[in-house]
C-alpha cells in the first residue's frame, strides 16, 4: 500500500490530465479527480468532528461521574479517558469498544459499581453516536443523507465485515462526486404526455419480377 501511495502521489498531477482531456470538466468547475480528492478529504473532516464530539462527551461524563461520586477519582483522568475515546473512536466499529476497556478496568479496580456506571455511559454514547452523531456530521460532511450513511454502514459490514465499513464511507462519498460530475454532462429528454408517435424505420426491398410462363416441351410422334 505505501508503493502505490507513492506512486498515486507522484503521478498524481498527470492522472488528473488524463482524466481532464478524457472528461473536460464545465467552465469555472473543478475537473474529476479533483472533486473525488474533495470528497475523501470531507470524509476525513467528518471522522476528526466525530471523534472530537465522542472524545468530549466521553470526558464531561467521566467528570460528572467523579463530581458525583458515583467513580470516585474519574473526574482527574477525565480528559485521558477523552483523549483515548476520541482516538480509537478513528477506528470504525471497534472503536466505541477498545475506547471503552480502560475506563471499565479502572471502574472495576476502583469499585465494581463504578463500573458498572462508566459502562452504562460508554453504552449511552455509543447509542447517540451510532443514531445521531455519525449519521448527522458524516452526512453533512460528506452531503449525503443520514438514512444513506446508515445504511451503507450496514451494507459495508455486511458485505465484507470491518473492512467493508472503513471503506463504505469514503466509497459513498466518491460515488457522490463521481454521479455529481456526469450529471451536468448529461441531459435527459423531458415526458410528453399522450400518445408518442414512434417512428420505425422499414427496409424497403425491390419487388420480385414477374417470371414467365414456361413454353411448353415439344411432343414427338415415334414411328412404330
Amino acid at each position: 500500500m505505501i508503493v502505490v501511495s507513492v506512486y498515486m502521489l507522484l503521478d498524481m498531477g498527470r492522472l488528473t490530465k488524463a482524466a481532464d482531456r478524457r472528461f473536460p470538466p464545465p467552465e469555472g468547475t473543478p475537473g474529476l479527480v479533483i472533486r473525488m480528492e474533495q470528497a475523501l478529504a470531507g470524509y476525513v473532516r467528518g471522522q476528526l468532528l466525530v471523534s472530537l464530539t465522542i472524545g468530549a462527551s466521553v470526558g464531561v461524563g467521566m467528570w460528572l461521574l467523579g463530581t458525583l461520586g458515583w467513580a470516585p477519582g474519574a473526574d482527574k483522568y477525565a480528559v485521558l479517558f477523552g483523549a483515548f475515546a476520541a482516538l480509537t473512536e478513528l477506528i470504525p466499529y471497534l472503536g466505541p469498544v477498545l475506547g471503552a476497556i480502560p475506563a471499565v478496568i479502572y471502574g472495576l479496580v476502583v469499585d465494581p459499581i463504578s463500573a458498572l456506571w462508566i459502562l452504562l455511559l460508554y453504552l449511552g454514547i455509543h447509542q447517540i453516536e451510532g443514531h445521531i452523531v455519525v449519521p448527522k456530521l458524516m452526512g453533512s460532511a460528506l452531503r449525503l443523507h443520514p438514512l444513506l450513511v446508515i445504511f451503507g454502514l450496514l451494507a459495508g459490514a455486511e458485505l465484507y465485515g470491518v473492512p467493508g465499513v472503513f471503506v463504505a464511507l469514503p466509497l459513498l462519498a466518491v460515488m457522490r462526486a463521481i454521479w455529481e460530475f456526469f450529471s451536468e454532462r448529461i441531459e435527459l429528454e423531458p415526458w410528453r404526455e399522450g400518445p408518442i408517435p414512434v417512428e420505425v424505420e422499414v427496409e424497403q426491398t425491390r419487388p420480385l419480377e414477374p417470371v414467365p410462363p414456361e413454353e411448353p416441351a415439344e411432343t414427338r410422334t415415334l414411328a412404330p
